[in-house]
């Protein structure tokens, strides 16, 4: 079997791996959902009332969310979404985005985090919807095409979107926003490097938050819950109205 072959397997095997992921946490996710009162969040907000950033910073704390006293200039850093399109900061502009760190073939962190924003995302009025943004962006640009990026998104949700692109793109990028991330190598019994695993990405799991002008606003720590998140984006959008 050819490099290219098994590559080509991996990648089945992988995908296959992520719908019966998928399934599972969107079971026990409805289950929270139905028990937690998660749509009356989505309708109420924080009660709608907008509040200031200081006031947002300490309501949104317990949460595990992190808001900035003021937003940090965030550079224009190029890179190609999911659908082969070159993109920039310009092209976030208008919507609050929230960023996770991660990469396809990512065993856990990174299917449970979109998993857990797609059910926030549907509990999200039409209007809140047209102004939010869910981006996973790939640390792993080897294997993380836009055709797989693509793939990957549209188990989740067709209106998240994805960024890949070169080295010094993502280093800049992730600088900018504190997000670490690295290459582990899997070896063999004898400890030597095997080329025939593959290799993991170890990566920062918070999910970042940008503003409408698409600088730095923020960051949410894990762990994520649907319920928690639809709190979080409800809150921080209803504030600036």
């Amino acid at each position: 079997m050819s490099v290219t072959e098994k590559e080509s397997l991996m990648n089945k095997k992988t995908l296959a791996l992520l719908i019966a992921i998928i399934t599972i946490i969107f079971v026990g996710i409805s289950t929270l959902m139905n028990n937690s009162g998660l749509s009356n969040i989505s309708e109420n907000g924080s009660d709608n009332q907008p509040l200031s950033r200081s006031q947002l910073s300490k309501e949104l704390y317990d949460e595990g969310a992190h808001i900035f006293p003021q937003s940090i200039d965030v550079t224009d850093v190029p890179f190609i979404n999911e659908e082969g399109q070159a993109i920039g900061k310009g092209d976030n502009i208008g919507k609050w985005s929230f960023i996770f760190f991660g990469y396809t073939f990512c065993p856990d962190i990174c299917p449970t985090t979109l998993a857990v924003m797609q059910q926030a995302w549907v509990n999200l009025s039409p209007e809140m919807q047209a102004q939010t943004q869910v981006a996973l962006v790939s640390v792993d640009i080897e294997r993380d095409t836009p055709e797989q990026l693509q793939t990957y998104m549209n188990y989740f949700e067709k209106e998240f979107t994805a960024f890949t692109g070169n080295l010094n793109s993502l280093r800049s990028y992730a600088a900018q926003l504190n997000a670490v991330y690295a290459k582990v190598e899997r070896t063999d019994e004898n400890g030597d490097v095997d080329p025939e695993r593959g290799y993991l990405m170890d990566h920062s799991a918070n999910i970042t938050i940008l503003d409408p002008n698409g600088n730095y606003y923020g960051f949410i720590k894990p762990p994520f819950s649907p319920k928690k998140m639809l709190k979080i984006i409800t809150s921080i959008e209803n504030s600036q109205n």
